[in-house]
């Protein structure tokens, strides 16, 4: 059975993240952190991590945050310490933090999930209004910064399932598994066994699960086979690289959250009693303010079952 999160209004989204409280980040520098000998993730407080891997005949990049200025400085970095040239962009989903500073990257082909396209030419016609402007600097301050030169676009080519780029001990596999959106995909480079997960993997924070096209089945599933790929490390969507124990931390919460919904819905609790119940399970992150959105997404969630 899938759980797929009931879709939000917008108008109730954007309230709820204009009067939010906490912030996903604060404005602060980024920090390379390397991975492997041949991955380096720029771990970035203002948007997603970026991550670059280097292949025998190219540069791989996986996903472009928010800032375009931040991006150009880290493929600039990484260009210069491979001695390599740029090669392909992935994007592991449509969300605007994940792919406001493509501009950086126009240059090369991009790859995203042919069932992503969708939310792709959605948030390309976004009407940013102030309203909207003012929603996204309250869950990152770096908004502001990045809107001026944001120069999103379309992904150049379109993956069906799983597609393998490179040859060899020098390649690395994108792969669709849906989950936190309906394209959800992530990077596998088998030969250093790092996985790139993208926001099916987020560290240390509420994890947002809020998207319409949401499937916590799919996402369980994602997790769960990522572990048995036994990867000696995994680049998150935000936060810091983990290890793959932290991908139980992830599954073993979101099915007893269902678990609890479940029978709250059978016991006929109100959602708005239900998103606060005491039999929720409790959180596997630090202790830490509550976002405005935290609740929308446990309701939206209750609402499909």
């Amino acid at each position: 059975m899938a759980f797929r999160c009931a879709r939000v209004p917008l108008a109730l989204l954007i309230a709820s993240l204009a009067c939010g409280s906490i912030c996903w980040a604060e404005i602060a520098p980024v920090e390379y952190v390397d991975i492997s000998p041949s991955v380096v993730m720029a771990e970035n407080p203002n948007g997603s991590n970026l991550t670059c891997i280097a292949l025998d005949d190219g540069l791989v990049f996986v996903d472009t945050g928010l800032v375009t200025e931040i991006a150009a400085d880290f493929r600039t970095a990484m260009e210069e310490r491979f001695k390599r040239s740029t090669k392909y962009l992935f994007l592991t989903h449509g969300h605007i933090d994940h792919i406001f500073a493509m501009a950086a990257f126009s240059d090369v082909k991009v790859v995203a999930a042919s069932r992503e396209k969708p939310l792709f030419e959605q948030q390309l016609a976004t009407e940013w209004t102030e309203e909207r402007k003012a929603a996204w600097s309250a869950i990152f301050p770096a908004f502001a910064e990045a809107f001026p030169t944001a120069r999103p676009f379309l992904p150049s080519v379109w993956v069906e399932g799983q597609q393998t780029f490179g040859k060899g001990d020098s390649a690395v596999v994108f792969a669709t598994t849906g989950g936190h959106t309906v394209g959800s995909s992530y990077a596998w480079f088998p030969s250093e066994g790092v996985l790139i997960g993208g926001d099916l993997v987020q560290v240390d924070k509420y994890p947002y699960f809020g998207d319409p096209t949401n499937d916590l089945s799919a996402w369980i599933d994602a997790l769960k086979s990522w572990h048995e790929m036994e990867p000696t490390a995994v680049c998150p969507g935000h936060g810091r690289a983990v290890d793959k124990d932290y991908l139980r931390l992830e599954w073993e919460y979101f099915e007893q959250l269902v678990a609890a919904l479940t029978k709250l819905k059978a016991d006929g609790v109100p959602v708005e009693e239900a998103v606060v119940d005491a039999s929720l399970p409790a959180a596997y992150w630090p202790d830490q303010a509550e976002p405005r959105w935290w609740k929308y997404c446990i309701a939206s969630c209750y609402r499909s079952l």
